[in-house]
């Protein structure tokens, strides 16, 4: 199976407890997103819970959770990934980042989305 991934950069300020991005337009290249992955610098930004989502047109297609459950799992590329509820690629997202406390630094992360070609062609 070839995957495709898209990058999407995340910031949430020193002094912030989350972030909420509203409106993420996804590539509209002719995929279905199945999983994501989010690395993250957390735990040095702050120790305390942090959280993330995912939803598309209002519905959850990752409900919220702590951020580690979208960490890269020690498998082959295509178990290794936190499985979502699947949409097809074109279409807007809504990701947030909650923290139970401030962060005392900048937090970066990369919320990386796993996607498969609906291409017959692939």
């Amino acid at each position: 199976m070839n995957f495709i991934e898209e990058v999407i950069e995340i910031t949430v300020e020193a002094g912030e407890t989350g972030l909420v991005l509203p409106n993420v337009s996804t590539d509209n290249d002719n995929s279905t997103v199945v999983g994501a992955v989010i690395f993250h610098n957390g735990l040095s930004s702050n120790p305390a819970i942090i959280n993330a989502s995912i939803q598309v047109g209002g519905q959850d297609v990752s409900k919220p959770q702590h951020i580690d459950n979208y960490r890269s799992r020690e498998a082959s590329y295509d178990r290794g990934f936190k499985p979502v509820k699947p949409f097809t690629s074109g279409k807007q997202l809504r990701f947030e980042v909650r923290s139970t406390e401030q962060f005392t630094k900048t937090f970066t992360a990369q919320l990386i989305l796993i996607k498969v070609s609906n291409n017959q062609n692939c």
